[in-house]
């Protein structure tokens, strides 16, 4: 299952040719290809970030509610079962 996934991988680096030979081909273009690479990594750590973020505030308060319960004493009841209609 991993197999095609990899031989797709490698027309995908391809994708940036023209960005990189507009970057290579000029002078300023060489002088500012370290802050275009930092460009990317930002953009690609940006989501993780955002998301990452937003699950953190999400899991503290669901253990913020969880030791609030606890320390209430307060216990949930169990659920009963449907009954069934037969």
């Amino acid at each position: 299952m991993l197999v095609p996934l990899a031989l797709a991988a490698s027309p995908a680096l391809a994708q940036c040719a023209m960005c990189q030979t507009a970057l290579l081909n000029s002078q300023e273009g060489r002088g500012i290809s370290a802050e275009f690479n930092y460009a990317i990594l930002v953009m690609l750590f940006a989501p993780y970030a955002v998301f990452g973020s937003i699950g953190l505030v999400l899991l503290r308060h669901r253990i913020g509610a969880a030791l609030r319960r606890a320390l209430s004493g307060h216990t949930p009841r169990p659920v009963r079962p449907a009954l069934r209609a037969d």
